[in-house]
């Protein structure tokens, strides 16, 4: 009777851990936010020419160099990184360059902080060149239509759903 009820519990439990593995796999970012991503556009052309993409959206995934907040908003400079289909930044030396995020929202620079991975879905609205070090630099500019901000790894992690799967 005991193996009976253990193994109903069993049968019950099956569909929600499914569901809850499924769930998350999901990108952050909502459906009708994902539809507008010009996914077409590389981060370098962004980068070397990102007057031509005004207008446009995009998904771009990095690291939190500084988070400045203004009278106007909050002002991000993100160190690119490559990025997984869900928007999380690997971790990895790898990047193509810098870009920052704007928002008219106060973003708490606390939270927003150095070494803080980030994933947006933004609007391109064009690029402003600023000292960095002893030169110049072209960031593209964009304003955050959604913005996510992932948790720090501790390691590798193990996702259940449909199959197993291991993501460092």
């Amino acid at each position: 009777m005991v193996c009976m009820v253990k193994r109903s519990m069993m049968i019950m439990a099956l569909p929600l851990v499914a569901l809850l593995g499924v769930a998350g796999c999901a990108p952050p970012f909502a459906k009708e936010t994902l539809g507008k991503v010009d996914r077409s556009i590389s981060f370098r052309e962004l980068q070397m020419a990102p007057d031509t993409f005004k207008g446009r959206w995009v998904m771009l995934a990095g690291v939190i160099i500084e988070a400045r907040n203004t009278k106007e908003g909050t002002s991000i400079v993100v160190l690119q990184r490559p990025m997984d289909r869900r928007g999380r930044p690997y971790e990895t030396d790898v990047t193509e360059g810098r870009f920052i995020i704007t928002t008219d929202r106060f973003l708490d620079a606390a939270v927003y902080h150095r070494g803080r991975r980030i994933a947006v879905v933004a609007e391109v609205t064009g690029g402003k060149i600023l000292p960095l070090g002893e030169s110049e630099y072209q960031y593209p500019v964009m304003v955050a239509k959604e913005l996510h901000l992932w948790e720090p790894s501790s390691g590798p992690q193990f996702f259940f759903g449909i199959g197993v799967s291991k993501g460092f």
